[in-house]
C-alpha cells in the first residue's frame, strides 16, 4: 500500500486521536524509508522516534537519525570526546542509562533501534551545535536558542511517494502517558509540497554537515555497541500500536474499591485525594466520570467509618436527584437518605431527624442530597452543626463546586465537614479571583486534572473509543449592526471611567459589574446571528440531519429562536428552569423536565432550545449537534456547553458544533471606534482557539480563527 492509499490527515493532535494509531502505525507500514530528526539523545526521544515500527521493520525498512547530546556545563570533557569522536564514549556519558528503564513501553522501542543498528539497517548521527567560534554550546545554550526543538520526520513509499511531518513535538515521558504533541504534514504530490522540500533540505543540510553551526559524528563506537546489546531480547511484536494501547490502559492505582469499577485516572485522582487528607478537587471533564469517581471516594469513606453522613450539594434539585439515581443504580447501601431541599415542604425537620437518628446509631450511613442555596442557608447550617455527633463523620462532595465560591453559596464550606470532594470540569471562578481562592483554600489547594484534552485523545477500554465523542467545529462569523457597535462604544466608555475606582468605591463597583454584563449581552445577542442560524437548520435538514440538536441561547434569544423553528416546522421543546423538577402522574411519574428530555431521546423533539438549565451535568449522551448561539467568553460556559455534545453514546460516531460568533463588523469609522471593535475580536478569539485546538478540522476551523485578526 502506498501513502496515497492511506487517509493522511494534514494536521494530527493528541486531543483528536491516538497518533500511534492514527499516523505512525499506517504511515511506517507503507514506508521503506525514514529519514528523522529526533531532538536530544534521552531514552523518551529515541523511544518516539521509533513508534509505530512494527511493520516498518518486516518491510525491510532504512532509517536514518539525527539527535543532539544533551550536557550541562559540568561536562565540557564528555562534549569535547564527542566533538573528537573518542571511541571510548558510552551510552552513560551521553545521559542514557540503559540500566535503569524501568517502563517497558520505553524499553522496547529502544531496542528496536538497538535491533536496526545491529541490521545495518540505522545509522544514528550525534548533532553538536557549537557556537561562531566552533565551541560546542551546552544544554543550557541549546535551550536558550530552542534549537533542536522542532522535530522533522521524512517517509518514502515503495512508489517514491514522500511525505515528512515537524512540529513542536514533546518528546519526554509525557509523549507516552499523556501524548501531548502536535504535528503538520506534508505529501510531494499536493499543495503542500513546498513545505515536504522545506523539511527535506533542512534533514539533507544537517546530515551533510553543512549546516555552519552543527557538527555532526557518528554514534560512538562504544555506545552503538550497548544499544545493539541491549536489543539482543528484542520481539518486533513488542512495539505495536496494540500492544501501545495495552500498557496505557493498564496504569494502576494501589487505591481499590470493592464494588465499583473504575477508570485508571479515577483511580488515581482517588489515590491523590487519600494522600492529600482526602480533600481535593477534582477538575474533570465532563462526561468522564466525576460522579462516579466521588461515590467510590464515599462508598471507600463509609467503609472506613461506623458513623458517616455524606451530604451531596449541587446547583440544582435537577442534578441532586441524578445522583441520587446514581448511587443507588451502584448499589451504594445506606440506612437514611433523603432530598434536603426546597423542593421538600419539611426538609429542616427530615435533616434533623437524620442527624439525629445517626447521632445515636440508629442510622449509622447517611446519605443527604441537597443544593447550593440550601446548604448554604443558615437553618440548614446550624441544623448540622447542633444535631451531628462528634462521633460521626462527615463527607461533603460539592458538585459544579466553582458555584460555592460566590458570595452568597461560600456559608456552605463547612469546617465541620471532615472530609471533602469539590467536582467540576472548569472550578476557577471568571473574574473572581477571591472566589476562586476561597474555593482552593478549603479543599486543600490541590487539583486533580483529567481535562477534554485527556479525554478526547484517551481510550476508553471497555468500548475501544476515546472517552469523549471527537466533534467537528464550524465557525460563524457575524458582525455588529451599527446601533449595536455605538451602544457597545458607549459602554465601553462608561467602564472605562469605573475601573480604576471599582476596587475602592462599592457602589461603582456593582456598576461596573452591571455594565459589563450589559456589553457582553450585545455581543451575546447581536441581531445578526439569526439568519446564519436559519442557515444552519436549512443545510442540516437538506442532509436530513436535523435531529439531537440543542440550540444554547440567551434568555432574550429564546423567543426570536422559537419563531424561527415554528416558522420552518420543526418539533422541538423548551428546556429551560421554569419546567417542574417534582415527579407526576401526567408524565408518567418522571419530573416535566425529565420527560421532555425523554421524548428529546426518542426523537418526538428533534431539537431542544437550552437556556443555562442544560449547561452543567444533565446527561443527554444522544445530543450530536449543537448551536452557541450565545456563548459568553467565560471558560466555564462554553466548556460545559460543549460537554453536553461530545459524551459518548453507541449511536454517535461524531458530534456537530456551530459557533456563531461576532467579528469585526465594518461599520467603524474612526480610530477610536477600530480599537473597541478589536476588543471584541480578541475576546472571542481566545475562546474559539480553545475550542478548534481539539477538533478534528481544526487545521480549517484555525485557519477560519487567524482569518477574525
Amino acid at each position: 500500500m502506498s501513502f496515497k492509499d492511506l487517509d493522511i490527515k494534514s494536521c494530527y493532535e493528541s486531543g483528536i486521536g491516538d497518533i500511534v494509531q492514527d499516523f505512525y502505525e499506517p504511515v511506517l507500514a507503507s514506508a521503506i524509508l525514514y529519514d528523522r530528526i529526533a531532538g536530544f539523545f534521552t531514552s523518551t526521544s529515541l523511544a518516539v522516534a521509533a513508534r509505530g515500527m512494527a511493520q516498518f521493520i518486516q518491510n525491510g525498512g532504512i532509517m536514518r537519525l539525527i539527535t543532539s547530546p544533551i550536557l550541562s556545563s559540568e561536562d565540557m570533557s564528555i562534549i569535547q570526546k564527542v566533538v573528537d569522536n573518542s571511541e571510548d564514549i558510552t551510552a552513560l556519558d551521553l545521559g542514557l542509562n540503559l540500566e535503569q528503564l524501568e517502563n517497558a513501553l520505553l524499553c522496547d522501542h529502544v531496542k528496536a533501534l538497538g535491533w536496526l543498528l545491529s541490521q545495518g539497517r540505522l545509522e544514528i548521527k550525534l548533532a553538536v551545535v557549537v557556537d561562531a567560534k566552533g565551541n560546542p554550546l551546552t544544554k543550557e545554550n541549546l535551550f536558550s536558542i530552542g534549537l533542536f526543538h522542532q522535530k522533522v520526520g521524512i517517509l518514502t513509499d515503495a512508489e517514491g511517494n514522500h511525505i515528512s511531518f515537524s512540529g513542536s513535538i514533546n518528546e519526554t515521558a509525557s509523549a507516552w502517558t499523556h501524548n501531548d504533541e502536535e504535528f503538520k504534514v506534508f505529501k510531494d504530490w499536493e499543495d503542500s509540497a513546498d513545505y515536504y522540500k522545506n523539511d527535506r533540505e533542512k534533514f539533507d543540510e544537517i546530515w551533510a554537515g553543512s549546516k555552519y553551526n552543527i557538527s555532526l559524528i557518528p554514534l560512538p563506537k562504544a555506545v552503538r555497541e550497548e544499544l545493539i546489546a541491549f536489543s539482543k531480547d528484542f520481539e518486533t511484536d513488542s512495539i505495536s500500536a496494540k500492544k501501545y494501547i495495552e500498557r496505557k490502559r493498564a496504569v494502576k492505582s494501589p487505591f481499590e474499591l470493592d464494588g465499583i469499577s473504575l477508570f485508571y485516572y479515577q483511580k488515581d485522582a482517588l489515590a491523590k485525594w487519600r494522600e492529600s487528607g482526602f480533600s481535593m478537587l477534582f477538575e474533570m471533564a465532563t462526561g468522564t466520570g466525576k460522579t462516579r469517581t466521588a461515590i467510590a471516594g464515599m462508598n471507600y469513606i463509609m467503609h472506613q467509618h461506623e458513623r458517616v453522613i455524606t451530604i451531596i450539594s449541587c446547583p440544582q434539585n435537577t442534578l441532586a436527584k441524578q445522583w441520587k439515581g446514581e448511587v443507588e443504580k451502584l448499589g451504594i447501601v445506606a440506612d437514611e437518605t433523603d432530598v434536603v431541599d426546597g423542593t421538600h415542604n419539611n426538609w429542616r425537620n427530615a435533616l434533623t431527624t437524620i442527624c439525629l437518628q445517626n447521632r445515636i446509631g440508629l442510622a449509622n450511613k447517611c446519605i443527604l442530597y441537597t443544593t447550593h442555596d440550601t446548604a448554604s442557608s443558615p437553618d440548614f447550617i446550624s441544623i448540622i452543626q447542633e444535631n451531628v455527633g462528634a462521633n460521626s463523620k462527615v463527607l461533603f462532595i460539592g458538585d459544579e463546586v466553582h458555584w460555592l465560591g460566590a458570595r452568597k453559596l461560600r456559608a456552605a464550606l463547612m469546617e465541620r465537614y471532615d472530609y471533602r470532594i469539590g467536582l467540576s470540569a472548569t472550578p476557577s471562578r471568571w473574574f473572581d479571583d477571591s472566589g476562586t481562592k476561597i474555593i482552593d483554600n478549603y479543599f486543600g489547594n490541590v487539583h486533580f486534572e483529567f481535562t477534554l484534552k485527556n479525554a478526547l485523545a484517551e481510550i476508553n477500554p471497555l468500548t475501544g473509543k476515546h472517552f469523549l465523542v471527537d466533534y467537528y467545529y464550524n465557525i460563524h462569523r457575524v458582525s455588529l449592526t451599527d446601533d449595536e457597535g455605538i451602544e457597545y462604544a458607549n459602554l465601553t466608555d462608561r467602564i472605562s471611567k469605573l475601573y480604576r475606582v471599582k476596587d475602592t468605591d462599592d457602589d461603582a463597583a456593582e456598576l461596573y459589574e452591571r455594565l459589563i454584563e450589559k456589553r457582553a449581552n450585545i455581543i451575546k445577542n447581536a441581531e445578526n446571528k439569526y439568519p446564519v442560524l436559519e442557515s444552519i437548520l436549512d443545510e442540516l435538514a437538506a442532509k436530513d440531519e436535523l435531529e439531537n440538536l440543542i440550540i444554547f441561547v440567551s434568555p432574550q434569544q429564546k423567543e426570536h429562536v422559537v419563531e424561527i423553528l415554528n416558522k420552518k416546522g420543526i418539533l422541538f421543546h423548551q428546556l429551560t428552569q421554569e419546567e417542574g423538577t417534582t415527579p407526576k402522574s401526567q408524565y408518567g411519574g418522571k419530573t416535566e423536565r425529565q420527560y421532555i428530555i425523554q421524548k428529546f431521546v426518542e426523537k418526538r423533539y428533534r431539537a431542544l432550545v437550552a437556556i443555562k438549565c442544560l449547561d452543567e451535568g444533565i446527561d443527554i449522551p444522544t445530543a450530536a449537534r449543537g448551536i452557541l448561539m450565545a456563548s459568553s467568553t467565560n471558560p466555564r460556559e462554553y466548556v460545559q456547553r460543549i460537554g453536553r455534545i461530545i459524551r459518548q453514546e453507541a449511536s454517535k460516531s461524531y458530534a456537530y458544533l456551530y459557533d456563531i460568533c461576532v467579528e469585526s463588523s465594518g461599520c467603524f469609522v474612526d480610530d477610536g471606534m477600530r480599537d473597541i471593535d478589536a476588543k471584541i475580536r480578541q475576546k472571542e478569539l481566545a475562546r474559539l482557539n480553545e475550542i478548534a485546538v481539539l477538533a478534528i478540522n481544526s487545521a480549517d476551523a484555525l485557519k477560519n480563527i487567524f482569518a477574525l485578526n
